[in-house]
């Protein structure tokens, strides 16, 4: 089946799992997005300095019957984005092209995620959440702190959210989880082996699970109650390390704006945190 999400989109899913040739093709595709619509397989080759059956060979390595497939699944792609501006090399020399070059991708980054959420599994997530009586979330590395406001966002609208601060804590809130409460897993990769121990805990308790992910088709999220897609194009910005949480944070605060339209007495609750933390602010008087 051909993918759903953006030719980029693959490409930035795939690419820690490609060969050094694939990672050529796939870094020149990412550069030039617009222009290799309109190349041959031979021209992309002597650009990346590869074949032209390693090309068609990358094209069906990410879902497409074939280098014709990919490129007019590209020319889609143009048609959903608003620019068509060239991606500039990230310099502390040229900070105004650095801005306007990050602002580009994760643009299409957010582009990219709506195409991929399926709203009927946005609404039940948003379902599960309202009625449990507790929502516990669950992340590893760098997407730790993602959890942390993400529990703390959930929690100012007076539903019971937690985070432990650190993955074996969060290993141990998941054995005590029951069929009330719901657990909600950060994951880009959904390969976490310590998030999938802990889905097997919460499996034999029969918590409802929520899998917010950049795959899909990982093991993470094919035991997931609701599944909620995250494109993702860090790779167009830096190859060596994942660092962005951009579509991830897009569908938490998402979520949180449809958990407050369904929670009848969330004013009355916004007032008591904000009489609460409101001196903090300097401001008396407004709903945080």
């Amino acid at each position: 089946m051909e993918p759903k999400g953006s030719v980029i989109n693959e490409i930035c899913s795939l690419y820690d799992q490609l060969s050094d040739g694939e990672r050529s093709i796939a870094d020149y595709m990412m550069a030039n997005p617009f222009d290799v619509a309109s190349m041959t397989t031979r021209d992309i080759a002597q650009e990346s300095e590869t074949s032209a059956a390693s090309v068609s060979r990358f094209a069906r390595r990410l879902g497409y019957e074939s280098f014709s497939a990919l490129r007019q699944a590209l020319l889609r792609d143009e048609a959903a984005y608003d620019d068509r501006g060239q991606l500039a090399v990230i310099s502390i020399d040229a900070p105004a092209a650095a801005l306007e070059t990050v602002l580009m991708v994760k643009n299409r980054e957010l582009t990219d995620t709506l195409s991929l959420l399926d709203a009927r599994e946005l609404v039940r997530a948003v379902h599960l959440l309202e009625r449990s009586v507790s929502i516990t979330f669950a992340a590893v590395g760098n997407t730790i702190p993602v959890a942390l406001s993400a529990s703390f966002l959930l929690g100012q609208l007076g539903l019971r959210c937690a985070c432990a601060p650190t993955t074996e804590a969060m290993m141990l809130d998941s054995l005590s989880l029951t069929p009330r409460d719901v657990i909600v897993f950060l994951s880009k990769s959904g390969h976490s082996k310590r998030l999938n121990k802990m889905m097997d805990n919460v499996i034999d308790s029969e918590t409802p699970t929520i899998v917010i992910t950049n795959q899909p088709s990982s093991p993470l999220a094919r035991r997931a109650t609701c599944v909620l897609h995250a494109a993702t194009h860090d790779k167009m910005l830096s190859t060596e390390l994942p660092f962005s949480h951009n579509s991830i944070n897009y569908i938490i605060e998402v979520l949180f704006l449809l958990l407050q339209s369904e929670i009848p007495n969330f004013r009355a609750h916004a007032g008591l945190l904000w009489k609460a933390l409101g001196e903090d602010k300097g401001v008396a008087g407004e709903v945080m």
